[in-house]
């Protein structure tokens, strides 16, 4: 059931094509977790007044949301990054199979073999046709043009109604060409903030914090462009960029938290946050001497400026979870002495500071992985002799 390799020429397909594709065939609302290789498509999804944008906290929630709303004879695709088919693999397997439910899959593979990219990807590129096989989910790659896509759709469903199977279809980077947004966002979809001279962008934010946090605070960051602005700011050993792993970031800090040896940093983002929102309350229970920062720009700024759900208000939310203290900045004015308070306060805390939506261009992290994070066990005196590859 290997999915057939795409020609690597073909011309990009218009996100609106495709848009009217699914629409003809009864996809009226689309649950997404971005992706910059869906970029195009998801921007046109989220401002079409005739689609339905569902933007999912997780791979999970997307792939549940499609489940329920076959129950009820609504189609919902769900379009997702490869990295996040092992967390979609609960409800697929669990849901979706053992109950018949066709859902159809929109899935960018990152990390195919024989193609650059972020090695965090390499073990789902090579791994998701042979993980789909497993499973048994019919799976073809997207060709990019209008007829072919068609047809692929029309395959797609007609082994949907034979089986009342899940069914993917797997695309390639440039698959969907961009276009100017002439559609304005819907009421749904929140405002995001461009940027403003009352209003930190998340780089100015990150700079100002690590000239301030104590040199030998471990400071972790979730994936995307946060870590890459930390880097820019300044590297030290104790940084620990996460480059995959979106959500976990919060988690991570608190194993090393646990440990005591030294006060711990998480840097997250607003939608990482809430792939993994569970985790507030585990830290929160735990009380280990943990600062959670969380830049809030209401989008997914590393891919492309997806929207989130909707606002959240994490520092609110963490200070009923048992957070021992909370502060959220709107302002740079502000965090100086929202800072200063959290410091002098043991136990975890949660700083909310919101940032802008225009993010300032960085580079990637030219850190081998292995090599970070053998630096950081380092610091706590369990040297790494040798480094394992994925």
């Amino acid at each position: 059931m290997n999915a057939t390799s795409a020609p690597e020429d073909t011309p990009a397909l218009d996100p609106d094509l495709v848009l009217d594709t699914l629409l003809a065939r009864g996809y009226r609302e689309m649950a997404a977790v971005p992706c910059s290789y869906l970029g195009p498509l998801l921007a046109r999804a989220a401002r079409r007044p005739d689609v339905t944008y569902f933007p999912a906290t997780c791979e999970s929630e997307a792939v549940s949301v499609a489940a329920g709303a076959w129950f009820t004879g609504r189609r919902v695709v769900v379009a997702l990054q490869n990295s996040g088919l092992g967390d979609a693999l609960n409800p697929l397997a669990s849901l979706c199979l053992p109950y018949g439910v066709p859902v159809l899959l929109l899935t960018s593979v990152r990390g195919e073999p024989g193609t650059r990219d972020e090695p965090h990807h390499d073990v789902m590129g090579r791994t998701t046709a042979r993980i789909l096989d497993d499973v048994g989910i019919a799976h073809a790659w997207v060709p990019a043009d209008s007829a072919g896509f068609v047809r692929a759709v029309a395959e797609a469903e007609r082994t949907m109604d034979a089986s009342r199977r899940a069914y993917c279809l797997l695309i390639r980077k440039g698959t969907f060409r961009d276009r100017p947004q002439t559609v304005p966002l819907g009421r749904s979809v929140p405002q995001q903030v461009p940027g403003t001279g009352d209003r930190l962008s998340r780089a100015q934010a990150i700079r100002w914090l690590r000239e301030r946090l104590p040199e030998e605070q471990v400071v972790v960051t979730t994936t995307g462009l946060t870590g890459r602005e930390l880097y820019a700011a300044g590297d030290r050993p104790t940084h620990l960029y996460l480059s995959g792993s979106m959500g976990c970031a919060s988690a991570v800090g608190l194993g090393i938290a646990r440990s005591g040896g030294r006060p711990v940093a998480v840097f997250d983002g607003d939608g990482a946050s809430l792939m993994r929102f569970g985790t507030l309350v585990s830290v929160a229970a735990s009380g280990p001497d943990l600062l959670h920062v969380i830049y809030n720009n209401g989008c997914y700024d590393s891919t492309g400026g997806q929207p989130l759900q909707g606002p959240v208000p994490f520092a609110a939310t963490a200070g009923l979870l048992g957070y021992a203290a909370t502060a959220c900045c709107a302002a740079p004015a502000e965090l100086p002495s929202a800072y200063d308070k959290l410091m002098a306060q043991p136990g975890p805390r949660l700083l909310e500071i919101k940032v802008t939506t225009d993010p300032v261009p960085a580079p990637r992290v030219p850190l081998a992985l292995p090599d970070i994070a053998a630096r950081l066990r380092a610091l706590f005196g369990s040297p790494v002799t040798t480094a394992t590859a994925s």
